[in-house]
């Protein structure tokens, strides 16, 4: 029991007297760069196939009202010796997308207290997207001498979030040398579809997805699904001193929000970044 005293006698002037944020009672305004991994359940968006007026078959069709993609198969005729007797492979409709790990960079303003800090960010996400399916020559046979397996088609999108969060940091580590933080968000999240796109490989022509609605007679403007949704999460900040006035942190967050494209395409789902920040101070 004395020995435990001891300890206890010791440690707590430490904990009390050297904190890294003792004294540091400040505005505080930084920058933010790092990445950010969306969900997979919008990816589907991006298909040519589930949230289209055009389709990646129609696309191809040349006996379909909406092909305009001849280049593509005169392309595979002159190629592989074809009469456009190609169709896409329904085994590989609708293609399987996914997300890449986006480039995310904002802006932090933060009000520190000795316990506890509140803070504003601004981040953008600029998100790809990547799928592939195939199409073949439907009178062309595995066992034929001349077979051409299927050509590949790629599937490309982009897409970019606007990310405002609110929210409070609260203590884990308060050391002299470094602030372990556990942050909690509440985020306001619009999401919109830049690009979506089709090529095929060895054609450099680019064919765009046409998400309006087919029995919408006027498609200016409305091939862009975007909207707004919210939600909130937590995660880990590290925070260092670099200088006087100077700190640097690195953090991980994950969101539970919704990704709101539609009224038809506006699931919830897990999303996450990781990031670096620096941060100067304002006394």
């Amino acid at each position: 029991m004395r020995i435990l005293v001891i300890l206890l006698l010791n440690i707590i002037p430490f904990t009390i007297t050297s904190q890294f944020y003792v004294k540091k009672d400040h505005l505080e305004y930084g920058f933010n760069i790092g990445t950010y991994v969306a969900n997979n359940n919008t990816s589907v968006l991006y298909d040519a196939h589930s949230y289209v007026a055009t389709t990646l078959e129609s696309a191809f069709n040349p006996s379909n009202q909406n092909f305009n993609y001849s280049s593509a198969i005169n392309y595979l005729d002159a190629e592989f010796g074809g009469v456009g007797t190609w169709e896409i492979d329904n085994s590989a409709v609708p293609a399987e997308m996914s997300y890449n790990p986006g480039f995310l960079i904002g802006v932090h303003v933060g009000k520190h207290h000795p316990k506890f800090k509140y803070y504003i960010d601004y981040n953008l996400a600029d998100i790809n997207v990547n799928g592939t399916s195939q199409i073949k020559d439907r009178f062309n046979n595995p066992a034929d001498a001349n077979y051409t397996p299927p050509v590949i088609i790629s599937i490309r999108g982009r897409e970019r979030r606007n990310l405002f969060n609110l929210g409070v940091v609260l203590d884990f580590i308060n050391d002299e040398d470094f602030h372990l933080g556990i942050p909690f968000e509440f985020q306001f999240c619009q999401v919109s579809l830049i690009s979506n796109e089709i090529y095929l490989d060895g054609v450099s022509q680019s064919h765009p997805v046409n998400h309006v609605p087919a029995n919408l007679v006027n498609t200016s403007g409305n091939n862009n699904p975007n909207g707004f949704g919210f939600g909130g999460g937590s995660g880990l900040v590290l925070t260092l001193d670099m200088a006087e006035n100077i700190m640097i942190s690195f953090g991980y967050q994950g969101y539970f929000a919704q990704s709101n494209f539609s009224d038809l395409l506006k699931p919830w789902g897990l999303q996450h970044t990781a990031f670096a920040r620096m941060i100067w101070m304002k006394h």
